[in-house]
Order: structure tokens, then sequence, then C-alpha cells
């Protein structure tokens, strides 16, 4: 037996804690049956090997969560902890231990002992460098930067890491991230060495002053550093290497830059001789400058990173010197080439411009996604060169270039972006028509996953909040994105006004959006994320410390809605964002009152848990008791109990009446029934939008009706899923018939339509992990066995380890193999819910 993945704060070997109260966590390796952990003890020491914390023997069998309660910890210190564990199983008592290790973030702004330098103008960029001596041997090196908006770094010629686009979007009015590297490697051997840090800036989305295509100009200030290297050395003495007047600055090989509108590059201008140039002619002193308004803090989320690569599927002169690049898929991120010349075209240009879709002439078409957004290169004297751009991207699929020829000259691949996170499931079966929705999905997915959830990567890239909390539990499944839900409470807790209101969006880079309408600043669906996006992290992650640090945050935001309420009935908003009807975007089929006070219901119901989880008694009953206002006049108001439909009858009003629990157990039947007849008269199409849909996807889950939504899915004829896939779609689209044949319309890549993951993984395969109701250390494994399917197979990952669900049809039964990790109690039932066995982990084989 072997204890592994030993988490600080969600990571592995965390660099960077930013908290003074981390959480800890392990798994736990092992071949045998019913492993149980029984108890724990973490112990921590500080650099000097001093205890700061024994928890003494727990008898307890949580393995992830647990909090540090120990000695105050300090700026800048490496801790070592260790856990040692005792656990039952059928062959008796098993004992595990391992140690790791974590290293504290700068705590206080006195920590930085530089200075921010930077740039004076906009459109103006610069390249910044520091010569020092190394006087002794160096035993360890940290690197932390706060570049704002975006930073790359050079020590000695050699980056030192390959993320991207560092270190985050956030408000930066009220936080600025930083982040930190070992970079003790970069170091020779040796006493009196010379070396070299080398930062580029660019604006990223700190400031966006315009130029080619701009979703809307902003700025929170200049590009900027702060840089502070902490070298250790041998003999135990530091030395500090920080940003200020004597560091010096040349001009960036960035002409323009822009995340909305591309890059200009001049690769003239970056060259060897730039990384470690002594050249004095080309450098002036830095100017320092003053520091951003925001508090600057770790980066809790993991980076981004170039994860993918795309080779060209198809290439094609399109016109004369213009050649059309075919990735294969729509994705986020950015073309790189890499060029071959005889040295002599220095100063000439390569010219890229993308697009997630053709027009009717077969060119790119960007009136989407942004007219005019490029990248642009201009080739140096050597031989050989490469060039992607750095602090901007895109979502695209065809590029079209001018400058070059392929194959003689050029070569280009696709980079997709996204952030280094766990892949945290995947999900086949013998239907080759689910196969491909769940990868448009998760193409959507990751093409949207940055600093937070953007809503396109192209046009907008901002982070509308309902996505976070609709499809949460899908994405959940697929990745883990446990950081980047705690930074997203973060960016509501920065946005957050006085009064309580959680904007539509944020970080709320964008304003006035509400002079076409109110809801697009204050939507219920939208700002309710504050309260529902943590919950749903600590039903998959069981983060309890997200709740109690964001508690004020809910509290606040729930009290604003109450104010809004009359006769408890809450009337403003969006509504059902994009359903399905002829007065496209706006909610039509579903009343605004309707969509707005379920999610308010459901807040004050997810509030009255919270508040009892964390002690709150009285709070909660307080939250309990407005639950029962609000339940009898939204059914005086909407309810006709004759038929059992609320409101019209659609399909949204029904599922999310029916999953917030706001229908009377007298008339679930008929609300039930209602539901299901409108699915089918319509022949099983869609009618539900934004965010009625995942409601409709539980509410067939949960009331036995998993053969309808297995109806639903197959469909390709109506708009859907299954119509986006047969239409060419390789990545989910904005609009349910977003890739109508000839008339391509919205964005074609967009995240908030994915809820069908939900039934993927949670009924085909069998594993509810959110909607559930069961406690952290348990789960339901139920698949339901569908028509036309002969087998699925599904794995998802637990913060206790990997769950896997595979069937198949065998001898006409279901014969079921699931794998469950240590540490959980899996309840087997059949699709009809009635239990098989209740077991422990290990390997099962049943037939149902």
């Amino acid at each position: 037996m072997k204890l592994y993945d030993l988490m600080t704060d969600n990571r592995r070997e965390n660099i960077l804690v930013g908290s003074k109260k981390p959480v800890f966590g392990w798994r736990v390796e092992t071949e045998k049956r019913n492993v149980r952990q029984e108890s724990y003890r973490v112990q921590v020491w500080d650099e000097q090997g001093n205890s700061v914390w024994d928890s003494g023997t727990v008898e307890s069998s949580r393995m992830a969560g647990i909090q540090y309660e120990g000695k105050e910890l300090q700026s800048g210190k490496r801790m070592t902890w260790h856990v040692s564990c005792i656990f039952s199983s059928d062959e008796g008592v098993i004992t595990a231990e391992e140690e790791s290790s974590f290293e504290t973030a700068y705590y206080n702004r006195e920590d930085w002992k530089g200075k921010f330098i930077g740039e004076t103008k906009d459109h103006e960029y610069h390249l910044y460098r520091k010569k020092f001596g190394c006087k002794k041997a160096v035993k360890l090196a940290k690197l932390y930067v706060c570049g704002m908006g975006a930073f790359e770094c050079w020590i000695n010629g050699k980056r030192v890491s390959d993320h991207v686009m560092e270190p985050g979007w956030t408000d930066f009015r009220r936080t600025c991230f930083y982040t930190a590297y070992d970079v003790t490697e970069y170091f020779a051997e040796g006493e009196n060495t010379e070396n070299v840090i080398l930062v580029k800036l660019g604006d990223c989305m700190f400031n966006v002053p315009g130029g080619r295509y701009v979703y809307f100009q902003r700025s929170y200030g200049k590009a900027k550093l702060l840089c502070q290297l902490e070298l250790v050395y041998e003999d135990g003495s530091r030395e500090y290497v920080v940003t200020d007047e004597s560091w010096k600055r040349a001009k960036s090989p960035i002409e323009f830059c822009c995340i909305y509108g591309g890059e200009d590059f001049d690769g003239r201008r970056w060259t060897r001789e730039y990384l470690t140039s002594e050249a004095s002619e080309i450098w002036e002193a830095a100017v320092c400058v003053e520091p951003p308004l925001g508090e600057l803090k770790p980066a809790p989320m993991e980076p981004l990173r170039v994860k993918e690569i795309y080779q060209p599927v198809g290439v094609r002169e399109v016109e004369t010197g213009v050649w059309q690049y075919d990735l294969g898929k729509n994705f986020s991120g950015w073309a790189r080439i890499f060029l071959k010349t005889d040295g002599s075209r220095a100063g000439q240009k390569v010219v890229l411009k993308t697009a997630e879709k053709l027009d009717e002439n077969g060119r790119i078409d960007q009136s989407v996604t942004g007219k005019d957004y490029a990248w642009t290169y201009v080739l140096n004297d050597k031989k050989e060169q490469e060039f992607a751009p750095d602090f901007t991207y895109t979502g695209f699929r065809y590029v079209e270039m001018t400058g070059a020829v392929p194959g003689k000259e050029i070569s280009l691949q696709g980079e997709f972006i996204y952030p280094d996170v766990d892949q945290a499931g995947d999900f086949c079966c013998s239907n080759t028509l689910f196969n491909q929705i769940h990868k448009i999905i998760l193409q959507a997915i990751k093409s949207n996953t940055k600093s937070y959830f953007t809503d396109c990567p192209h046009r907008e890239k901002l982070g509308w909040l309902e996505q976070t909390h609709l499809i949460g539990p899908s994405i959940m499944y697929n990745l883990d994105v446990h950081n980047l839900y705690t930074k997203i409470e973060g960016d509501m807790a920065d946005s957050q006004r006085e009064n309580g209101l959680i904007p539509d969006i944020c970080p709320e880079y964008v304003t006035g959006f509400d002079k076409w309408h109110k809801g697009f600043l204050d939507s219920p669906e939208w700002g309710s994320a504050c309260v529902l996006a943590p919950w749903y992290a600590y039903k998959r992650y069981g983060d309890l410390a997200l709740l109690e640090k964001y508690f004020p945050v809910m509290k606040k935001y729930v009290e604003y809605l109450s104010s809004k309420t009359h006769h408890e009935v809450l009337h403003h908003g969006l509504g059902d964002w994009l359903d399905i009807g002829p007065c496209t975007p706006h909610s039509q089929n579903t009343p605004v009152p309707v969509v707005a006070t379920c999610i308010y219901y459901y807040d004050l119901q997810i509030m009255a848990k919270i508040a009892q989880l964390l002690g709150k008694k009285e709070v909660a009953e307080a939250y309990q008791k407005k639950m029962k206002l609000v339940f009898e006049e939204y059914n005086l108001q909407f309810l006709d109990d004759q038929t059992g439909r609320y409101a019209n009858g659609s399909q949204a009003a029904q599922a999310m009446s029916l999953i917030v629990g706001l229908v009377p157990e007298e008339y679930q039947d008929k609300v039930v029934s209602q539901l299901k007849d409108d699915v089918v008269k319509r022949g099983y199409a869609i009618t539900a939008g934004d965010v009625g849909h995942p409601f409709l996807i539980a509410a067939l889950m949960k009331y036995g009706m998993s053969d309808v939504l297995n109806e639903m899915t197959n469909i390709t004829d109506k708009p859907g899923y299954g119509y986006q896939v047969v239409n060419g779609a390789t990545t989910l689209t904005e609009e349910w018939d977003g890739p109508e044949p000839g008339n391509i319309h919205g964005s074609q890549n967009h995240l908030m339509l994915g809820s069908i993951e939900e039934w993927f993984y949670g009924s085909l395969g069998g594993m509810e992990l959110v909607r559930d109701g069961l406690s952290f250390e348990e789960i339901r494994i139920q698949p339901h066995p569908e028509k036309g399917l002969n087998w699925v197979s599904a794995w998802t990952l637990h913060p206790y380890g990997k769950i896997s669900v595979k069937w198949k049809w065998e001898n006409e039964k279901i014969r079921v193999f699931c794998q469950i990790p240590p540490g959980l109690t899996a309840h087997l039932e059949s699709p009809d819910g009635k239990e098989i066995m209740t077991v422990g982990s290990g390997y099962y084989e049943y037939t149902i």
C-alpha cells in the first residue's frame, strides 16, 4: 500500500501556497479490497526542522481538505509535511506514510524589496534586463514575478517555464496575481558567475487601448513589472535581485499587441543577442512606475500551457500568394510557424489571419469573431526562424497566410491552450453519435477554460458567470477545476457591489451592457454563481474551506435578491437565455419571473445547507423560513393545479420547478407527466435554453426518464447536439442551431450548452457525483442501459482516486465492471434503484 498525490492547497509540490491555513490531501494506491482509512496524523516542519503543527492521531476516514491548524506560517518559507495513516481492509490493518513539501507565498507587501518598472505609453513595449553576479555557489534560487498584464522570463538565455499568458486575469483594481519558479538549475556552479534576467511584457487583459479589432477598450494602467530573485548560497546567506532603476530596457520585438486584435512581431529584434547581449547601445535605463491598484496575491489556479498540437489537414492556395490552412478542429490558442530561408529576406512580412468558419466563397469569415484579427511576423536574417504570438490568442480553425510558400519555406501548426490541470474523466460508448457529442463539448470546455470560463475564445473572452454553475457538474466530470473554482469565487468577491449585487460578468471588464438589457448587468441566474458554483465544488471536491471563506459574499448576495422580490417573487433578469423559438436570444418559452424565482429558491435552499455545515443553526433556520414563504407564493402565482403546469408549462418551467424543490408532493406526478408530454409531443425536440437545459437534463434523470434523454440525444434533424455534429461542428456552438447549413451563425465555440455530459457520466455511466444527495465519501453506481447502446465505458476522478464503470450486453444481460478507490463506499444499484450490494474499494463484476 502506498500514499501518493500528496497535495497542498490542491497542488502537488506546491511552491506558492497563498493561504496561511492550507489544506492537505492524499490518495492511496492498493489492490486490496475494502480499504478504508481509520486514522491519520499530519506533521509540518519549517526549514530548520522545527515542528509548527502536529495534528496528533485523528480518527477519521477523511483524505482531502485537511486544514492546517498550527503556528502562523511565515512568508517565503519552505515547509515539509508528513502524513501517516492507518487503514483497515479485508486483509487486516495496514499502515502507510509519505512526505512532501510546500513553499509559502509572500503574505505581505513589505516582502517585496523592489519597485515596479514598466511602460509609459500605449502600444509601446520593451524588454527588461538585469545583469548580476553571484558571489558564491548558489544552493537554491526562487524567482517571484508580477507582470501586468502578462510576461515571459528568461535566465541566462533559458525560458524559466513553458507557461503562457501568466500570471492570470483578475479585477486588477482589487487583485493582481504573481507567480513563482524554482530556478536553481539556471545558475552555473561555482563562484563569481555572471547572469542575466530578461523579461518580455505585454498588455493582455490589463490594458486594452484599441487599435485593430477590440471588443471594448479599457485600461488598468500600462504594462508593468515587479520581479524578485531570491538567491540562497551554499553557506546559508541570501541575496536578492529586484526590479529598480538599475534595470535596463530595450525596444521589444512586439510592435502591436492586443488580446482582441492580435500581435505584430519584428523578428529582427528577437535574436540570441537580446537574451545575453553585451551591446550597450540597445539598452537604456528602465523607468520606475506606479504600482497597480490591486493587492498582490499568489495565483491560486494552474497556469496556462500549450496542451495539444494540431497539424493541418489541408492546405490550399485560395488566391495568388494567399494560402489557407485547415487545422481540422475549432480550438483556442494560436498558430506557430517555422521558417527556413537563405537569410536574405530580413524585413519581409508573414501575415496570418484566422477564422472559425468560411464564407460562401470559401474564404475566412471574421464577422463574428473579430474583424482584422491577425498575427504578423517580420523576418530577420537567420536561416531558421520560429514565431508564435505571446500575449494574445483566439478561437479558430482556419488560417490564411501571405508572405511565404507552404512546404518550401514554411510549416505551420496549431497550438491549443488551456490550464495545466489533470484530466478528470472520459466517456465513450457504442453509439458513435454520442462519442462525437462528447468530443465537441469537451473541445468547447477546454477552449473556454482560461483564467476563468470565457463565453467564447474570440469575440468577447469574458467571464459570464451562469456557465460556472449551469454546466459546472459537466465540466468537473472532465477536468480537475478545483483551484479554478476557488479563483473564480475570488473574482466574484472582488466584483461584488456595496448593495450585494454580483454583476453578470466577473471580472467586470466591460460595463454598459445594461443599456441593451438590464439583465446583462443583474440577472439572478448569473449572479447566483457565487452561491451555486462553490456548492458544486464542495460536493465534487469536499472543499468546506471555500464555503467558509466566501459565506459572507454569498449571504450578502442572497440578501440583495431578497430585497428585489415582490410578494417573494423575483421579476428581473435574462430568464432562460437563448431558448429555442423565433425571438432569439431573449427568453421566450418561459416567463422571466419563473426562472428567476426558481434560482432564488435554489439559492435559499443551498444557503440553508451551507449554514448547517458551518454550524450556523439560526442562519439556516432563517433561510428555511424564507423558503416556505417563497414556496407558497410561487405555487400560488404559477402552478395550474388542474394540469400540473407551471406558467405555460415549458420544459424549463417544469424542470426547474422540480429540481429546485418547488413542487408540492401531491402535484409531483402531474408536473413530471407534463414535462414528459411536452418533450414527446415535440418529437423529442429541445426548447429549453442556456439556463433551463441543465435542469431539464437533471429532471429527466431524477424522475426515471433516461430513455427520453436517449431519444432526444439521438435526434439529428432538429436543433440540438446531434444536429450540430451532423452539420460539421467540431466544438459546441453558441446556439442550438449554430451550424445551420447555409446560415452558420453565432459563435461556433461556446461551452454553455454542454450539460448532456451529466447524463453521459451520471446516467449512462451510472456515476452521479453532484446531485445525488450522498455524503462526500459515498457514491451510487447505477448505470442505465438504453436502447441502441451495446456498451459504455466511463471514468472520473474523485479526490480519493479514480472511479470507473464499464458495462456491456452479455447473453441478454448487462455485465457491469467497476473500480472503486480506497476511502469510498459504493452503493451498486440496478437501473430501477434496487440495491444489489454496498461495497468498499476494489474491483467488482456483477450482472443486472
